[in-house]
């Protein structure tokens, strides 16, 4: 009889926490709303323009090719989700976390990403074009071939990212951290720098032609022997520019 009664015991704990994980585990059915939890679900070719998904818990979502355009995410959780060709133009994600997000051609153009955790994020070729990244944290980012054309990304951090064949024309980095960062063959034509940390930044072939750098921090003579510039190119005080610029043939 103690037997029975201790294995009755042990089976009802078990059902009780099997009930309790399945009421704490994401509903994948719940409609798109506010706190939302959908961590772990998969959310793919889906329309999802102008929801409201704020605060809500995202976490490994996989948005592949859905269409995100205009809606509400602020401070959600989208660590480690997938955004390949995912469109999130005009969207709102303040705030939001976005640690290790991965994903190719995300659209993320004329976006709120101000104060976002971006760090570690792996997007190749996203479009960033007219977005507001001010503030936000772009440390250790993997973002090839990335169009920052006219973004804001005052006051962001870009420190020890890779941001090999981006595009920063006409953008916005007055006090942005780019330290360490690999800005080869990246072009800024036309680009607000004042304030801008550039120290120890890989600058191979880097298109700074006709570009202000005069306000900029951190800059060293051989950085500038293995940039792209010409005759316009204004250097910061102390630095000359080299007898041949190293730009394409």
């Amino acid at each position: 009889m103690p037997h029975l009664v201790k294995h009755s015991i042990t089976f009802t704990s078990m059902v009780v926490l099997a009930l309790w994980n399945a009421s704490a585990t994401a509903d994948c059915k719940d409609a798109a709303q506010s706190d939302v939890d959908w961590s772990g679900c998969s959310k793919k070719i889906i329309m999802l323009n102008g929801v409201n998904l704020s605060g809500a818990d995202l976490t490994e979502v996989d948005f592949t090719s859905t269409e995100l355009r205009a809606a509400n995410l602020e401070g959600a959780v989208l660590d480690l989700a997938n955004l390949t060709i995912t469109y999130l133009k005009g969207a709102n994600l303040a705030s939001a976390s976005m640690f290790k997000t991965f994903g190719f051609r995300t659209n993320l153009s004329e976006a709120n990403l101000s104060g976002a955790n971006m760090s570690f994020v792996e997007l190749y070729r996203a479009d960033f074009s007219n977005s507001n990244l001010s503030g936000t944290d772009l440390s250790r980012a993997i973002l090839p071939r990335a169009d920052f054309t006219k973004a804001n990304l005052v006051g962001a951090d870009l420190s020890k990212a890779d941001t090999i064949r981006s595009k920063f024309e006409g953008a916005n980095l007055t006090k942005t951290n780019m330290s360490f960062a690999i800005l080869s063959r990246a072009s800024f034509k036309d680009a607000e720098l004042d304030g801008s940390d550039w120290t120890d930044a890989y600058l191979y072939r880097a298109d700074i032609q006709s570009t202000d750098l005069s306000g900029v921090l951190g800059m060293q003579q051989e950085q500038i022997m293995q940039a792209c510039g010409n005759d316009a190119t204004i250097l910061p005080e102390g630095l000359v520019a080299p007898e041949k610029w190293q730009c394409y043939e």
